[in-house]
């Protein structure tokens, strides 16, 4: 018999993506927040979430480094304007990019990622309808 309150492996559900920049639902939080896996590799594109925070958390490969572009308020600005700060995220760390901070990731390796964010963020933020949006079903 199969129970519904099993543990969830979060490097074997890294493992099995093939795609980089593709989050895969984990499982919704209170109704209100998202558990998301992705593998990255390369650098992101400029974006911020206006409605919330979103945090990282480093599950294998890394590190990487989270650009923050902390003056810019579009991002067209953040691309002229470049990376002001830079975070490295090594495995088992965690960082929190604060709600409307203009930010990148870039991973020179391979890199396995946990985000948690509000149910309804896209991973391209205040760029929704860029060629590297993904919807993520977020229902169970």
């Amino acid at each position: 018999m199969s129970s519904s309150y099993a543990p969830i492996n979060l490097k074997s559900r890294i493992d099995a993506i093939t795609t980089h920049w593709t989050p895969q639902h984990v499982l919704t939080l209170n109704k209100t927040h998202s558990l998301k896996l992705a593998t990255i590799f390369g650098a992101f594109i400029w974006h911020s979430h206006p409605e919330t925070d979103e945090m990282f958390y480093c599950v294998s490969g890394g590190p990487f480094k989270i650009e923050l572009s902390t003056q810019a308020r579009s991002p067209e600005e953040a691309e002229r304007l470049g990376a002001d700060e830079v975070v490295e995220v090594g495995v088992g760390d965690v960082f929190n990019v604060l709600r409307g901070v203009m930010h990148r990731p870039v991973a020179e390796v391979e890199t396995g990622i946990l985000m948690i964010e509000k149910v309804g963020t896209v991973n391209t933020g205040d760029r929704e309808g860029d060629e590297r949006t993904v919807r993520v079903d977020e229902a169970s």
